[in-house]
């Protein structure tokens, strides 16, 4: 069995963290151990959030944008296989979860 993947996710920070000048925040979980950073800028933010991931393989960090969307992502180690969808299909497969156009 495949190694759980971690995923960083990099968004901006509440509106009472941004008052005191932390705009964006690193969430994820590593293990049992729940990492939540404050950070002043985007880049700050995903420079931590790689590092994270690449010491944490296999792993993931998604990039969030100011109206939540997500921006980008990065994927470090092996990628875990892709999941099924309910009809038993790969996500990219025709028909399947997040087909590629």
């Amino acid at each position: 069995m495949a190694a759980k993947r971690t995923v960083y996710h990099v968004s901006p920070s509440s509106e009472r963290a941004a008052a005191a000048g932390v705009k964006w925040q690193v969430e994820g979980r590593e293990g049992r151990r729940l990492l939540h950073e404050p950070h002043r800028t985007q880049k700050d933010a995903v420079d931590a959030a790689r590092r994270h991931a690449k010491e944490h393989q296999p792993a993931q960090v998604v990039v969030h944008a100011r109206d939540g969307h997500i921006r980008s992502a990065y994927t470090y180690g092996d990628a875990p296989a892709a999941p099924l969808d309910e009809r038993g299909r790969k996500a990219g497969e025709p028909g399947g979860i997040f087909q590629s156009k």
